[in-house]
C-alpha cells in the first residue's frame, strides 16, 4: 500500500478510535493491535520526536503509545483518559500499571479512551539500557559518569520539559482536542504532569495528580517524618500492636549493623509506603521479633535482593538517573567540577537545621545513605546551554484546571506536605488525603483503596 494510503487509514482508525473528523487525524501515526498484558486489547503506535529539540544534529527519539477503544462504539467519544508513569523510569504500558488503571477508570471506558504514553527511554520508546546501573555491579558514582558517556549529547533531551513536549506531540499525531483529555499521572508522573500543565494545559479537561512531587527540595525534609509517622500511626490503628512503635524502630536503626540498618532504612522509605498499611506492619512486627531475638523475620523483610534491575523495558535506572540528576535539585552548584560538589555538599550538611530531623541518624549519615539518594548524582555531568527546566521560572498553572491532588496518609515517597505544596500550586486544585493508604494507592490497590472512588467523583464531575 503507498504511504499516502497507509497514513489515509490511519487516520481514518484514529477518527473511528476518538471518535474524531477523519481530517484531524490526517497523517496520524499507524497503530496496530497489541497486547501489553492487559485484561483487553489495545493499538500500539508511535512518533518520531526530535531527541533534543532545536537540535536536529543530534537526532531522532521514539514515543510509544498505546491506546484502548472504547468500549460504545456506536456512540461518539466523550475524550480520552491519558496516562503518564512514574519512577522517572517505569512505562505506563506496563502490565502493571495499565491493569490497575483501567480498574480506576472503569466506569468511564465504555465513553473513553485510555492511552498510555511511554516516556522516552521506557516501555514502547526505545527502554535505555545503561549496563552499569541496571546490573548494579560497579560503584553507583562510575556507573552513573559511564551512562553519561553512553548518552553523549542525548543525555540533554532526558529531562521533564521534553518528555511533556513529548506528550504534546502525542495528542497532535492522534488528533486529541486538548478539551478532550483528562491527564492522570502518579508519583514522577504527577511533575511531568505539572511540567504539561504549565506549559500546555490551558483548556485541558482535567487533571488528576496522584502522589504528588513537588521538586522544592534537595534534601527531601518531609519524607523520613512522614516515615516515622506512618510507623507510629500504623501501630496505633492495628490491634496486633501496642507499645512504643517508633521508639523501638530508633533502638533497632541504632543498634543493628550498618548493612542491616541500611536495608531497614531502604524499606521504609520505598516498600513500606508502596504497600500501606500493611507494609508498615509487617516492619512493625519484624522490629518488635527482631527486639526479642528473633531476626530472621526482618532480614528477610529488609533484604533488598539481587543488585540487578532486570529488563530496561519495565524499569530503566538509565532514564532514571539521567531524568533525576538533570532536573531535580541538589545541594550543589551542578555547573560546578565534582570536587566543587562535594565540598559544597558537605557544606550544605553541615548548615542544616534541625540537626535532629533524621534521628537517630545524624544529618551526615542520613545524606549519604542510599535511602536518602541525596548524593546518587553528583558525578552527573553539567547542564548545557538550552536544556528547560520542568517548571518555566514564573510560569503559573491555568487558573480553570480542574484538578484532584492525591496524597496517602502513609506515604514516605512523596509526602502529603509535598502534595499540599503542589496543590497550591493550581487555583481549582482540590488535594484529597487518602486515609491509611501510601504510595499511589489505587494502584496498589485499585479496588480497595479509597483513592478509587474519590477519583471517579472527580471524573464524573467534569461531566
Amino acid at each position: 500500500m503507498p504511504a499516502r494510503a497507509r497514513a489515509a487509514v490511519s487516520g481514518l482508525l484514529l477518527a473511528a478510535l476518538l471518535g474524531l473528523a477523519a481530517s484531524g487525524a490526517e497523517g496520524a501515526p499507524p497503530l496496530k493491535r497489541c497486547d501489553i498484558g492487559a485484561n483487553r486489547p489495545f493499538r500500539c503506535g508511535h512518533i518520531m520526536v526530535p531527541a533534543v529539540r532545536g537540535k536536529p544534529e543530534v537526532g531522532k527519539q521514539k514515543i510509544g503509545f498505546a491506546i484502548r477503544p472504547r468500549g460504545d462504539r456506536s456512540r461518539p467519544s466523550k475524550g480520552a483518559i491519558v496516562f503518564i508513569e512514574g519512577g522517572p523510569g517505569y512505562a505506563a504500558t506496563n502490565f502493571d500499571s495499565i491493569k490497575p488503571t483501567a480498574a480506576v477508570f472503569a466506569p468511564f471506558l465504555k465513553r473513553h479512551e485510555l492511552i498510555a504514553i511511554d516516556q522516552r527511554g521506557t516501555g514502547l520508546s526505545s527502554p535505555l539500557l545503561c549496563k552499569g546501573l541496571q546490573r548494579g555491579r560497579m560503584p553507583v558514582q562510575m556507573a552513573l559518569r559511564a551512562c553519561a558517556r553512553q548518552l553523549g549529547p542525548r543525555r540533554q533531551g532526558f529531562t521533564t520539559a521534553e518528555s511533556a513536549a513529548d506528550i504534546e506531540a502525542v495528542r497532535r499525531a492522534i488528533g486529541l482536542p486538548r478539551g478532550k483529555m483528562i491527564l492522570y499521572g502518579d508519583s514522577y508522573g504527577t511533575y511531568l504532569g505539572q511540567s504539561y500543565a504549565a506549559r500546555f494545559g490551558r483548556g485541558l479537561k482535567g487533571l488528576i495528580l496522584s502522589s504528588a512531587y513537588p521538586g522544592n527540595d534537595p534534601f527531601w525534609r518531609t519524607l523520613y517524618p512522614a516515615a516515622e509517622r506512618a510507623v507510629r500511626l500504623s501501630c496505633s490503628r492495628s490491634p496486633k500492636c501496642s507499645g512504643n512503635a517508633l521508639g523501638r524502630f530508633h533502638r533497632v536503626v541504632k543498634r543493628a549493623p550498618k548493612g542491616l540498618a541500611t536495608n531497614i532504612l531502604v524499606y521504609l522509605m520505598g516498600d513500606a509506603s508502596s504497600y500501606a498499611p500493611g507494609g508498615y506492619d509487617h516492619l512493625n512486627r519484624a522490629i518488635f521479633e527482631y527486639l526479642h531475638g528473633a531476626p530472621a523475620e526482618l532480614r528477610s523483610l529488609t533484604d533488598p535482593g539481587s543488585p540487578d534491575s532486570g529488563s530496561p523495558r519495565y524499569f530503566s535506572e538509565g532514564m532514571y538517573a539521567a531524568v533525576v540528576c538533570n532536573d531535580y535539585p541538589v545541594p550543589w552548584n551542578k555547573a560546578d567540577p565534582v570536587p566543587s560538589r562535594r565540598r559544597e555538599f558537605n557544606q550544605a550538611i553541615a548548615a542544616f537545621r534541625p540537626r535532629n530531623l533524621f534521628r537517630p541518624l545524624s544529618v551526615r549519615r542520613w545524606a549519604v545513605n542510599p535511602a536518602s539518594d541525596i548524593g546518587a548524582c553528583l558525578s552527573w555531568p553539567a547542564p548545557v546551554a538550552g536544556m528547560q527546566p520542568p517548571i518555566p521560572p514564573g510560569r503559573k498553572m491555568p487558573g480553570r484546571l480542574k484538578t484532584l491532588v492525591l496524597a496517602g496518609e502513609y506515604d514516605s515517597i512523596t509526602s502529603v506536605r509535598e502534595a499540599r505544596k503542589v496543590n497550591s500550586r493550581f487555583p481549582s486544585g482540590r488535594l484529597y488525603v487518602v486515609p491509611s493508604h501510601g504510595h499511589a494507592s489505587e494502584l496498589y490497590f485499585p479496588f480497595t483503596s479509597p483513592a478509587t472512588p474519590r477519583v471517579r467523583h472527580f471524573v464524573r464531575a467534569l461531566g
